[in-house]
């Protein structure tokens, strides 16, 4: 890859970045109504800041900064946790499921909190009064999902990923689905990603070659912003679908992409 496609991948997610922190700021302060939109807000913010760190981690190829960072396993890191927020955002601000179903959405979402905080607070000996009313918490809210008709009228393998705890009942393939995600680019795109995140073997292979500014590292370096920029663009649709009147004029730069 040349270092003018790279500046042009890096224009390109400028631009896409800038559009969605905008958005985010229209809706900064406003009423939310419900509780799967308050979710929906507070992991679009989080979904910004993925990606305006790893704009920050991506190299500039502008020569006046000196000793430039080429961080390629962060980005990645931060390239798949966009990518996870997204599905997050998703899942828990679907906009065409029954009020039913997105109750059970939101039980799910509150029995995983208790669930995880209490095993960390068992796991380091907590003391504290407050580990009771978790445990009861997260027992009652195990025996709401369970009584609920979407766990009565699930499937058998449905009702085995409730009972495990996960956060999202879906498989992902059932999610990519529902999202319009192509299911192979994303594996292809988490698998890319995770190769750095746990430092495997195909990640150290490729960062003992690795030459800063060389077209090979360049095109390694483009690859986490590649993968993210798609989630941003869905994610960025999906927050003007739930607010028409956050929507704003696009700039000449992102009409262009």
């Amino acid at each position: 890859m040349t270092p003018e496609i790279y500046k042009g991948i890096l224009a390109e997610f400028d631009a896409l970045i800038s559009h969605a922190f905008v958005l985010c700021n229209r809706l900064t302060g406003r009423a939310i109504d419900g509780q799967h939109l308050a979710y929906v807000d507070t992991i679009f913010t989080k979904l910004i800041c993925h990606g305006v760190s790893l704009r920050r981690l991506s190299p500039t190829l502008d020569a006046s900064v000196p000793q430039e960072l080429w961080d390629l396993p962060s980005a990645c890191a931060v390239g798949r946790s966009l990518i996870e927020a997204y599905d997050a955002l998703a899942y828990i601000g679907a906009p065409q499921i029954s009020p039913s179903e997105r109750e059970f959405r939101i039980l799910l979402w509150d029995a995983h909190d208790q669930a995880r905080r209490l095993t960390m607070l068992e796991k380091i000996g907590s003391v504290d009064t407050r580990v009771d009313e978790i445990r009861q918490k997260a027992a009652a809210l195990s025996e709401q999902i369970k009584s609920h008709d979407c766990f009565a009228n699930a499937s058998k393998e449905l009702r085995v990923r409730v009972t495990r705890g996960e956060a999202l009942h879906l498989t992902q393939r059932e999610l990519n689905a529902a999202n319009g995600v192509d299911h192979d680019f994303y594996l292809t795109a988490i698998m890319f990603l995770s190769q750095y995140v746990h430092t495997f073997p195909f990640a150290i292979h490729q960062l003992m070659h690795f030459r800063a500014g060389s077209p090979e590292a360049i095109q390694l370096t483009s690859m986490p912003l590649r993968y993210a920029m798609p989630f941003i663009v869905k994610a960025t649709d999906q927050m003007t679908a739930i607010w028409p009147d956050s929507q704003h004029a696009l700039t000449d730069d992102l009409a262009g992409c």
